[in-house]
């Protein structure tokens, strides 16, 4: 039902106020037309009521818009509410269906144009996020190694990865006339250190403790020498007191040399004790320089301090001590430490190894703790801060002296790996190694294993210890020299 009203001026018409019409929507279509000055009405097919008065039509009066975008206008000089304009004029009803035909198919064009628009960016949705799962499920590590700081666990290494620019601590000793044990350090991806544990007799790699309070910087230079404790004691060795200490060395933030022990009973039963924690070394607060390396061999470390100067710290009667050696070294120089004999070294008496600002490798020896270094130098000069590692094997099974081979393996120019080494009287000798060694990672060092000489077990002649580890692409690689030839043992597996 459509409800009209037209408000008529009060002038024409004082005693009719409002004229209401009413109609019903005809299906069919209403049409109404009074003479020439009439009201016309009719219901077009579309719907809703048009209603004109020509004599409104002629005249200009301004539209607005109400709801449901009716027109009308709003003349008032007169007073009159008309319904305006050319929109409402009769049509030919031909006209009408042609205009309905048109926007009918302009809206079906118009949803066509739409659904397309959205097939094209759905496709185009689609290829986009394939090629992200694609890329991030290609970066998915394919190795998750066996077996580090901390820096944060932003990457997506496994957390007992190698930090990547980790010192390496290794240290070990004979078990028996064939058979040994290794335990090396290194620093994880949360900053924490990790000990690792190998035995010839099985051939593997396993985690022995993750030291997580130990606040070790990332990056930390790592030393590890070991010693048997009743033995270094000369105290009785029984089932229950025979135990090894490995003796961990390293910096924290502020640059203080740092000591931490694993002490591990020799027993074949899984009830074997084990005890960690803190050194008495920590406490002292002995500064070094930040770019420091560390080298150790028991009861050594050594070190540079801010000027750098090279330090020693020792046990001296089971506390620390420590001095000046009085050598000058490049900063950030390679340190290596090896016993200078079998027998001299149960004395202190070691070879350490250092580069000076000339980029010389000097090399400083003494016949017991207390004894002044004195200058045997190898004639070579190494590239600044190019990494170095050293070890020692007993020249002879049964000698009087104990002379050891010395060996040095480091780091040229070209990123090649060269051996310098004294295994008689003839004097120092240069080598290159085979290219399959690898490169060690940028910034990281070598650290090679000489086997403890406080243990019940003798120090044999035999170069099965003789190994080396650094890292490469981030993995520890482990290499072996037999006395004539090198070999790649593999990378430590991390469990």
């Amino acid at each position: 039902m459509f409800w009209l009203l037209f408000q008529r001026p009060s002038r024409a018409t004082p005693d009719v106020d409002v004229m209401s019409v009413i109609y019903d929507r005809d299906p069919c279509g209403l049409e109404v037309r009074p003479p020439e000055e009439g009201l016309e009405v009719w219901a077009p097919d579309v719907g809703g009521l048009e209603v004109s008065t020509r004599e409104q039509v002629e005249q200009a009066l301004e539209v607005f818009c109400g709801c449901d975008d009716l027109e009308a206008v709003d003349p008032s000089a007169n007073g009159f509410v008309r319904v305006n304009t050319e929109s409402f004029i009769e049509k030919p009803e031909q006209e009408s269906s042609d205009e309905h035909l048109r926007k009918k198919q302009w809206l079906i064009l118009t949803l066509a144009g739409v659904a397309v628009l959205f097939i094209i960016l759905a496709t185009v949705l689609g290829i986009v996020l394939g090629l992200r799962l694609n890329n991030s499920s290609s970066k998915t590590p394919t190795e998750t190694p066996r077996a580090s700081a901390t820096p944060p666990a932003t990457s997506s290494k496994p957390v007992n990865a190698v930090y990547a620019t980790s010192g390496i601590g290794v240290t070990g000793w004979w078990t028996g006339p064939s058979s040994f044990t290794i335990r090396l350090i290194y620093q994880d991806q949360h900053g924490y250190l990790r000990l690792m544990r190998y035995h010839s007799g099985d051939g593997n790699w396993s985690t022995l403790a993750t030291f997580s309070d130990t606040n070790a910087k990332l990056g930390s230079p790592i030393a590890a020498t070991s010693y048997n404790i009743p033995f270094y004691c000369f105290s009785p060795i029984t089932s229950s007191n025979n135990f090894t200490q490995v003796e961990i060395f390293y910096l924290n933030n502020e640059n203080i040399l740092q000591e931490w022990y694993f002490r591990e009973q020799d027993s074949a039963y899984p009830s074997a004790q084990t005890f960690s924690g803190s050194g008495p070394m920590s406490p002292n607060g002995w500064k070094a320089s930040p770019n420091t390396r560390l080298a150790a061999y028991w009861p050594s470390v050594i070190f540079q301090d801010g000027n750098n100067q090279v330090q020693e710290a020792y046990d001296a009667n089971l506390t620390w001590a420590r001095s000046s050696k009085g050598l000058k070294s490049r900063n950030g120089s390679a340190l290596a430490e090896v016993p200078s004999s079998v027998l001299e070294g149960r004395f202190g008496g070691d070879k350490i190894l250092y580069q000076r600002d000339d980029q010389k490798l000097i090399l400083e020896g003494r016949t017991n703790l207390t004894n002044k270094l004195s200058i045997g130098a190898p004639p070579i000069a190494i590239p600044p801060n190019s990494p170095m590692g050293a070890f020692t094997v007993p020249r002879y099974s049964n000698s009087s002296d104990g002379a050891m081979n010395t060996y040095i393996l480091w780091q040229n120019s070209s990123d090649t790996l060269l051996m310098t080494w004294e295994d008689d009287d003839t004097g120092w000798r240069t080598s290159s190694t085979p290219t399959f060694l690898g490169r060690p990672d940028n910034g990281t060092g070598i650290s090679c294993l000489t086997a403890t000489l406080w243990t019940v077990a003798s120090l044999p002649s035999d170069y099965n210890t003789a190994r080396c580890y650094y890292l490469v692409n981030g993995q520890i690689r482990e290499v072996q020299y037999d006395g004539s030839n090198w070999a790649v043992i593999g990378n430590v597996l991390l469990d």
